[in-house]
């Protein structure tokens, strides 16, 4: 019964078992953009091979989107809690996670305005602060390429 209502409860991401379940990525947002209700959209993938979901944030609203995009947010899924690992600007969905990686994580591919779908590396640190001074992502790149966030 009590899996039953865990499912119940956590439909969104999904329960074919209890280590499906995503600790609170709301409070991580919140703290990270010093906001109680931080609007955005969310998309999961395991970008650092860990078998964990990482959360991939697309903030909305004034404070986070300009002309050139909004504020997409990396957070790593540590298991119990969300840390932020990597904050870009002026980035635009779809956003897709790619199949090559660099420096252990993931290659994301997302748009860019005046761009198209350019490519962001994780540099050891983070992925690049500023998508638009990023290169475009091959046909190839984009053929192989999850989709997380439309």
């Amino acid at each position: 019964m009590r899996y039953l209502i865990l499912c119940l409860s956590f439909m969104i991401f999904g329960c074919s078992n209890q280590a499906d379940l995503k600790p609170d990525l709301q409070q991580s947002v919140s703290e990270a953009t010093k906001e109680s209700e931080p609007v955005f959209s969310v998309g999961y993938a395991d970008l650092n091979g860990d078998g964990l979901k990482d959360a991939l944030v697309f903030l909305k609203g004034m404070q986070w989107c300009g002309s050139g995009g909004c504020t997409l947010m990396i957070f790593e899924n540590l298991g119990d809690s969300y840390q932020l690992v990597s904050k870009s600007s002026v980035t635009s969905t779809p956003i897709s996670v790619a199949k090559t990686k660099t420096n252990g994580w993931k290659d994301l591919i997302v748009w860019s305005r005046g761009s198209g779908q350019v490519l962001m590396k994780f540099n050891g640190d983070k992925y690049p602060h500023n998508p638009s001074l990023e290169p475009l992502a091959s046909k190839s790149q984009m053929a192989e390429a999850h989709l997380v966030l439309e």
